[in-house]
């Protein structure tokens, strides 16, 4: 079978009307107001389990309450985009019933008519509305024998690392494409798998994109399964090893007969000025119900990291390979002073080296403008002043 390629239309919802309508939300940030970082989030919420629309409702309300810390539903969220896999045909309205989605997030796909023909679930991609889409597409994989399949969205990004330091500009928004897929299960299906991969990275490679985040359930249970990632020209977030018990993600809710792994991964495109979080297992022990009657949300773990692009003007007569070094270390200094957290540092993976330089200060010597940014990347994280979106 071909693979195929479809437009898939975002939904969001308009309370006047109490409807939800395909297309983006008109109420789209003004320019200057430009994300310069988003929160992704995978999940796969599990498809075999009894009790699909209680558990996605109770996985939606952790990530409001306990994640993203909105303690009602007019409290609007992060930048962020929520990749959830195993989501019910069944299940799907209950997505487009909950509160908290219909104020403040868009859907895609907009109906399950936009799965494969025979899938009874799916991915769904939540987009935030602070975040602008230009393009949403989905890739149905021909070699898939479970109507496997990838949701794409295309989001604009702030390229600058303070918003406060320059005017936004068309070269410093760049584009960021999110990918939410579920890859082949089994053994048997590693070989497929290795192609659905190789079809989601040429996808986030493509002209005009400055990066690219692939989330999901990767199904990773073989051992040739951890070398796919960088075979197909990704890189993964993760600092250890599939063989890592710290990065496992199933196999404890509960205990499995088969070994507990690390199914799902978050992975991107390696590039200079590409930041991203190590992810951080969440939704631990997490379960819904009564007192008397809890049952787990999901059998797998969620992840949680954050991703930043910034914008490099290429300059080679200007050429130092310590400058994206010293933007890196900032960075996480900004990420612990955020957090608080000086114990648990939050590391960000970006290549080692760049021959790029940071356009802070349009129309300055560029020598001049490297040097500002060293010396403010030398600052104790307590003395940095940073906006947050």
């Amino acid at each position: 079978m071909t693979d195929v390629h479809r437009d898939v239309h975002p939904a969001h919802y308009l309370a006047k009307s109490k409807q939800w309508l395909t297309g983006q939300s008109q109420e789209i940030a003004a320019a200057e107001d430009i994300p310069t970082f988003i929160r992704v989030v995978s999940w796969n919420i599990d498809c075999m389990r009894p009790e699909a629309e209680l558990r996605l409702d109770a996985a939606l309300s952790y990530l409001q309450h306990q994640v993203f810390k909105c303690r009602s539903n007019r409290k609007c969220p992060e930048p962020c985009a929520i990749l959830l896999q195993g989501v019910l045909a069944t299940a799907f309205t209950t997505i487009l019933h909950n509160k908290w989605v219909q104020n403040f997030f868009v859907v895609i796909p907009s109906t399950t008519d936009a799965w494969p023909k025979l899938a009874k679930y799916g991915t769904v991609t939540l987009v935030s509305r602070s975040l602008r889409i230009t393009k949403s597409f989905s890739i149905h994989f021909g070699c898939s024998e479970l109507q496997r399949h990838a949701i794409f969205v295309d989001v604009k990004l702030s390229g600058l690392l303070d918003a406060t330091q320059a005017p936004q500009s068309s070269e410093s928004t760049v584009t960021l494409r999110i990918a939410n897929t579920h890859l082949e299960p089994l053994p048997d299906g590693a070989s497929m798998r290795e192609k659905q991969l190789k079809l989601v990275a040429d996808a986030l490679t493509q002209d005009g994109l400055f990066g690219g985040v692939v989330g999901g359930d990767f199904n990773a249970i073989t051992p040739n399964d951890s070398a796919v990632v960088e075979s197909v020209g990704l890189w993964d977030a993760w600092n250890g090893d599939d063989a890592d018990e710290r990065g496992f993600t199933w196999g404890y809710q509960p205990r499995s007969p088969f070994a507990p792994g690390r199914l799902d991964k978050l992975v991107y495109t390696p590039r200079p000025g590409f930041f991203m979080d190590t992810p951080k297992k969440i939704a631990i022990g997490k379960k819904y119900g009564k007192p008397t009657r809890r049952r787990w949300i999901s059998d797998h773990y969620a992840l949680l990291t954050r991703v930043q692009c910034v914008y490099f003007a290429s300059d080679a007569s200007d050429y130092d390979p310590s400058d994206h070094g010293h933007v890196q270390q900032g960075l996480k200094e900004q990420r612990n002073f955020e957090t608080c957290s000086l114990d648990h540092p939050l590391v960000s993976h970006s290549p080692p080296r760049s021959k790029f330089i940071i356009p802070i200060h349009p129309g300055t010597d560029s020598r001049s403008r490297r040097q500002s940014w060293k010396r403010l990347f030398r600052m104790k994280s307590s003395r940095i002043s940073f906006r947050r979106d």
